[in-house]
C-alpha cells in the first residue's frame, strides 16, 4: 500500500477509489487490518492532545516504535502531516457513502461515533471488526475495549462484520430491552430510539438475542429476522431476504410491504426533511420499492406521485427542515 494513499485516508482527503484500495488492502490480512487500526488511533489521539504539531508527532513516534521498514517509512512520511491538525477522527472517511462528516469524539472513558442526518460512515473497531453506520446513528464503546471485552452500544442502524472469537463473544447493547450477542458473523441491526422496535437480520454466522440480564431469548441462523416490539414486549422471528435490510449501506432504501409512515421516517433521516400526512390511514398504506439515496428528494417524490395515490407539496423553511405534506389523491 502506497504511503500517500494511507496518508490521504487518515487525513480525510482520500478519493472514493483510494478508500476502496485501503479497504481491499485491509481485507488481505490481519496484519494489514491491525496496522491501519493502530495508525488511525494513534493519529487521532496524538493530534487531539496537542495543537503543537511537533509534540503530536513525538506522541505518534513513541506509540509506534517498530523495526519494520514499512512502518519506519510511513512514520517519516506522516511526520509533517501531523503539524497543525487538531483532530482527524478515527475511521472518518472522505467518500460519498463513507463520509468524513461523521462526527466522532474521543472521551476519557468512551469512544463515540455519531453520524449526522443524510450521511453514512464506516468504523474499524480495535478487534478488527468492521461497522457500517447509517444516518443519525451513534456507536460507542469503552476505551478498554479489547479481545476480552467486546461490548458496544448502538442507537440507530448499523451493519456489523464481526471478527470471530468463540471465547470472547461480541455484544451489541441497544436502547431497548433486548440486545445482540454475536459469535462471529455479519448482520444488520436497526435500533432507533424513536421507533420502539429492534430489527436484527442475520446474513452469516450466528447471533443470540439476549435480555438485560444476559439470558438467551432466541438464537438466529442466516436468513432470520428477529423483531422486538417495545409496545407489545414481544419478540418474533421470521425468514427474510437479508439483502433488503442491508441495502442501505450500498446507497439504497429498499422496502417490501412497508408502511408509508416507516418509509417516510427513513426518508426524513436521509434527506433531512419533515414529512407530514393528511390522515393516519395514508401513513398505514403499504408500499414496495427502492429509493436511490443519491437522487434528489424532489425526484423521489415525483416517482411516488406518478406510481401511487399520493400528492405532495414542498414548503422550504428557515432554520427548520423542509416540510413535505403528503395527501391522498382519492379524496
Amino acid at each position: 500500500m502506497e504511503e500517500i494513499i494511507l496518508y490521504r485516508y487518515l487525513s480525510g482527503e482520500a478519493s472514493e477509489e483510494e478508500v476502496q484500495q485501503v479497504f481491499s488492502w485491509v481485507q488481505e490480512s490481519g496484519e494489514n487490518r491491525a496496522e491501519v487500526i493502530r495508525l488511525k488511533q494513534t493519529w487521532a489521539l496524538a493530534a487531539s492532545a496537542s495543537e503543537d504539531g511537533e509534540k503530536a508527532w513525538d506522541q505518534v513516534k513513541s506509540r509506534l516504535k517498530t523495526d519494520s521498514p514499512r512502518i519506519t517509512l510511513w512514520l517519516s512520511f506522516i511526520k509533517y502531516a501531523v503539524v497543525g491538525i487538531l483532530l482527524v477522527g478515527i475511521g472518518a472517511i472522505s467518500q460519498k457513502l463513507l463520509t468524513k462528516k461523521a462526527q466522532e469524539s474521543i472521551y476519557a472513558e468512551n469512544t463515540s461515533f455519531e453520524v449526522p442526518v443524510g450521511q453514512m460512515s464506516c468504523v474499524f473497531l480495535p478487534d478488527g471488526s468492521l461497522v457500517h453506520l447509517n444516518s443519525e446513528s451513534k456507536l460507542s464503546y469503552a476505551n478498554d475495549f479489547s479481545a476480552g471485552n467486546r461490548v458496544v452500544e448502538l442507537s440507530g442502524e448499523a451493519y456489523f462484520n464481526v471478527q470471530s472469537d468463540d471465547e470472547h463473544p461480541f455484544v451489541v447493547k441497544t436502547p431497548g430491552k433486548v440486545h445482540v450477542k454475536v459469535h462471529g458473523t455479519a448482520f444488520n441491526l436497526r435500533a432507533y430510539n424513536d421507533e420502539g422496535k429492534i430489527h436484527t437480520v442475520l446474513e452469516e454466522g450466528s447471533v443470540s438475542i439476549i435480555d438485560d440480564t444476559g439470558n438467551e431469548l432466541t438464537k438466529l441462523v442466516p436468513g432470520d429476522k428477529a423483531l422486538y416490539s417495545a409496545e407489545t414486549n414481544k419478540l418474533t422471528v421470521s425468514k427474510v431476504r437479508t439483502e433488503l435490510f442491508s441495502s442501505w449501506k450500498d446507497g439504497l432504501i429498499t422496502f417490501r410491504n412497508e408502511r408509508l409512515g416507516d418509509i417516510a421516517r427513513m426518508m426524513q433521516r436521509w434527506y433531512n426533511v419533515e414529512i407530514v400526512f393528511d390522515t393516519p390511514q395514508l401513513a398505514d398504506e403499504l408500499y414496495n420499492g427502492t429509493i436511490m439515496k443519491n437522487k434528489p428528494i424532489d425526484q423521489i417524490l415525483e416517482v411516488f406521485r406518478i406510481t401511487s395515490s399520493i400528492e405532495y407539496t414542498i414548503t422550504p423553511r428557515v432554520d427548520k427542515p423542509t416540510l413535505i405534506y403528503w395527501k391522498s389523491k382519492r379524496k
